[in-house]
């Protein structure tokens, strides 16, 4: 490899490894990345025009020697007894060669080209997809296909929900996901997608009729080292042991197959006598009841019956603003106890067209927890950025039809939060509400007490707000808002409220939130003297024991 090779090998390591694009959280930041891309391609075939020209140059020069040289195969004694012959070869080692070997070694053509990459992102300010990135969009596609129920040979055929969406998936990006599915602990579909890149490989050998070299192409070899590993954790020793077994037939000398062949056969005997016992250690790859719960609710095998949907309206409704009674909210219900409903085109396209405009450049990675925890987690892949209202005057509309439709007052409301979600991009079921009652986490403005949430674009598949307690699922509905009470009457938290974000599965979602807190609603919203905890105190602890002993395993 020349010395300019390995330049640019450190640079777009150093990049890729030191730089956190949060690319997988947000389907906006792949725009830049399909920019960057474009530019990256016009570099390179820039460079490689000059190489080719250089190869050209090479290939004439070469011919001219391999004529001279042959001239001098009869008798090489009287050839070079000749003193212009004598002369011609020295002048060619001391000038054809060297020049030969500077036009082999240019360094212009690669310098320039480090210059142009270097450039796009300390001057154009790109940023590089990281091993998070590609970690994340993996595991992304995973959870599409278990909340969806979505078959990895299907996806593999570029196929989801019955619609052909990519071309084929190739062995090598088979490969890499499977790689990055094990890592993540998705041993069940990291498997799936290593027999799908031996299948895919398999067919490219096929279709090859002379076998074709490319940078990153991964052999059966490769395949099968992670394939038997993969499986030895997923439980499958005899499997492990039979990949095993292949990857030796074809290299004798494999360091892992012969490090690993004992170590299968002896868990692969065990399981033979039934005498192994569950590691504790893989426990955490378990999902929770919730997890399954949530999955079900996203995907429509739970839902709400008939004789509970019964009472739901659809009907025009004025708050007893004055100005509603000309221009009522178009309301449809979907749950009555707790109260969860839809506002129907309560936000209007320039109003969404100023909200993207003012946070697309703004986003940064979404983070959980409270105000002084607050972390990143898988359990929400989005980016969100934060408008205040103030700061915003064409927020104003917005926020009086807020107040208009909830009744409640913005005086101790948040900013509007807006997010959007990435490459399965989903926020698990959680509540907006705080259990640390005991704690000041709002600064004096009570629990948040309503939730108020804008739909500001068409998603294409997936997306829904999903409350798994009650059966219930929201699709996103361009320029709709949902809102729902947190608190019951008598401010206590209503743990029927847990929710969260469903998959995106096609598209990209935006939605923009306002939380209500209860300081300032005492006379717009006057809690109870009557205690009504009750009616959801059977949810408080439900699946809580087992999702802390996993978090404790974790």
């Amino acid at each position: 490899m020349k010395p300019q090779q390995f330049i640019v090998l450190a640079l777009l390591t150093f990049l890729s490894r030191n730089v956190s694009g949060d690319y997988y959280t947000s389907i906006v930041s792949l725009f830049d990345l399909l920019e960057l891309e474009t530019k990256a391609i016009t570099y390179l075939e820039a460079y490689m025009e000059k190489m080719e020209a250089i190869s050209r140059q090479v290939n004439e020069t070469l011919n001219e020697l391999e004529q001279v040289s042959q001239e001098a195969e009869g008798d090489f004694y009287e050839h070079y007894s000749n003193p212009l012959n004598a002369y011609k070869i020295i002048r060619r080692f001391v000038i054809d060669w060297q020049n030969l070997n500077k036009t082999v070694l240019a360094d212009q053509p690669a310098l320039e080209y480090i210059a142009n990459l270097t450039a796009l992102v300390k001057r154009d300010g790109f940023k590089l997809p990281t091993d998070e990135d590609l970690l994340g969009a993996s595991k992304g596609l995973a959870r599409l296909q278990r909340t969806y129920q979505q078959e990895t040979v299907d996806v593999a055929a570029g196929d989801l929900m019955e619609m052909n969406l990519s071309s084929n998936f190739t062995a090598s990006e088979c490969f890499w996901l499977g790689r990055n599915l094990y890592s993540a602990g998705e041993l069940k579909y990291a498997a799936e997608w290593l027999i799908q890149a031996r299948i895919r490989l398999a067919e490219e050998m096929q279709e090859s009729y002379e076998p074709q070299e490319f940078i990153g192409q991964i052999t059966d070899v490769q395949i099968l080292e992670q394939l038997s590993i993969t499986m030895f954790y997923l439980g499958k020793s005899k499997l492990a042991l039979l990949f095993n077994e292949e990857l030796l037939a074809q290299d004798p000398n494999n360091v892992h197959g012969l490090r690993n062949r004992p170590i299968y056969s002896n868990k692969a005997l065990e399981e033979r006598y039934a005498i192994s016992n569950e590691d504790e250690s893989k426990k955490y790859l378990r999902r929770t009841e919730l997890d399954v719960l949530f999955d079900k609710t996203c995907n429509g095998e739970l839902q709400q019956t008939p004789r509970e949907k019964r009472r739901l309206r659809c009907r025009y409704v004025h708050n007893n603003v004055p100005f509603r009674f000309i221009a009522p909210f178009k309301k449809e219900e979907l749950n009555l106890d707790p109260s969860i409903s839809y506002y129907h085109e309560s936000i209007f396209e320039k109003e969404i067209e100023q909200i993207l405009n003012a946070t697309e450049d703004y986003v940064e990675r979404s983070m959980v927890g409270d105000l002084e925890n607050s972390t990143y987690s898988d359990v929400r892949t989005s980016q969100n950025a934060w408008l205040d209202f103030k700061e915003h005057p064409f927020l104003n509309n917005i926020a009086q039809r807020l107040k208009d439709a909830t009744g409640l007052s913005l005086e101790s409301g948040e900013h509007l939060q807006v997010a959007n979600y990435g490459i399965g991009g989903h926020y698990g079921a959680h509540y907006d509400f705080s259990e640390m009652l005991e704690t000041d986490e709002y600064g004096g403005q009570g629990n948040r007490i309503a939730t108020a949430l804008f739909y500001i674009n068409e998603v294409e598949l997936g997306g829904a707000t999903a409350f798994p307690y009650l059966r219930l699922t929201a699709p996103p509905i361009r320029g709709s808002m949902i809102v729902w009470y947190n608190l019951h009457k008598s401010l206590e938290l209503d743990y029927r409220t847990k929710h969260g974000g469903c998959p995106v599965l096609m598209g990209s979602k935006w939605i923009c939130n306002e939380w209500f807190h209860a300081t300032g609603q005492e006379f717009l919203r006057p809690c109870d003297k009557k205690k009504d905890g009750h009616k959801s105190i059977q949810w408080k602890d439900l699946y809580r024991n087992e999702e802390l002993s996993i978090a404790q395993l974790k």
